[in-house]
């Protein structure tokens, strides 16, 4: 699962961003089902940052969320947080150009998309 935190982070907080993303990122690092992850900023934007993990799954992902330091240090850089779908499922993937392609089943319901909570 790749999970991705996009921020708009204006020019003159972008020191306190990354040293805060930086440590949120050995945070989630320390989690279990932690696969790797990035800090990444736009080339043409230098306000746009994502912060990017990969994951086992979306359990894991979500238990690192819950975990005390991460909150404490990712809970600081959500104001700057933009409003968009963050977690995605790996359904094809390749290690490098020479490496096979990867395809993986979804692992989403058939009803992911119109289920709700008790129904």
């Amino acid at each position: 699962m790749l999970a991705m935190v996009r921020f708009q982070v204006p020019a003159a907080a972008s020191d306190e961003f990354a040293v805060g993303a930086d440590g949120s990122l050995a945070a989630l690092a320390r989690a279990r089902g932690f696969r790797g992850g990035r800090l990444v900023r736009a080339v043409d934007d230098p306000e746009a940052w994502v912060l990017v993990t990969e994951w086992d799954g979306p359990g894991a992902w979500r238990r690192a969320l819950g975990g005390f330091d991460v909150r404490q240090l990712l809970t600081p850089l959500l104001g700057w947080a933009l409003d968009a779908p963050g977690a995605f499922e790996i359904l094809v993937d390749r290690d490098g150009p020479g490496d096979a392609v990867r395809r993986h089943e979804s692992s989403l319901a058939p009803d992911a998309a119109t289920a709700t909570p008790g129904h």
